[in-house]
């Protein structure tokens, strides 16, 4: 008995190699320009642009090509923290003198 022939399965996605339509951490990242702990951080936070892994392969996260159409324009530049929630002002104790600050001559 001979092994079944790829080319002969009734599954497209057997037939045309199967895992060129999936992206691994790795190849996330490079179509991100990112490191892969950048794209592991971003799955742990959650932000809300980046979709949840479609699936797991070999224990890592894995999305399908669909799935990804459109990242780039969905991604939120810079990082995907708290932003900040303003300037933080110093004021002094109560009774402090403040220094008298000249005022520029022109």
């Amino acid at each position: 008995m001979t092994p079944a022939d790829p080319a002969s399965s009734a599954d497209p996605a057997i037939r045309t190699g199967g895992l060129d339509d999936l992206y691994d951490i790795a190849r996330l990242a490079a179509r991100l320009n990112v490191e892969n702990a950048t794209i592991r951080v971003w799955l742990s936070r959650k932000v809300p642009w980046l979709p949840p892994p479609d699936g797991r392969l070999n224990g890592g996260a894995v999305w399908r090509a669909s799935t990804l159409e459109g990242i780039e324009e969905r991604r939120t530049p810079g990082r995907p923290g708290r932003k900040p929630r303003g300037v933080i002002v110093h004021t002094p104790p109560h009774g402090t003198r403040l220094p008298q600050i000249a005022p520029l001559s022109e």
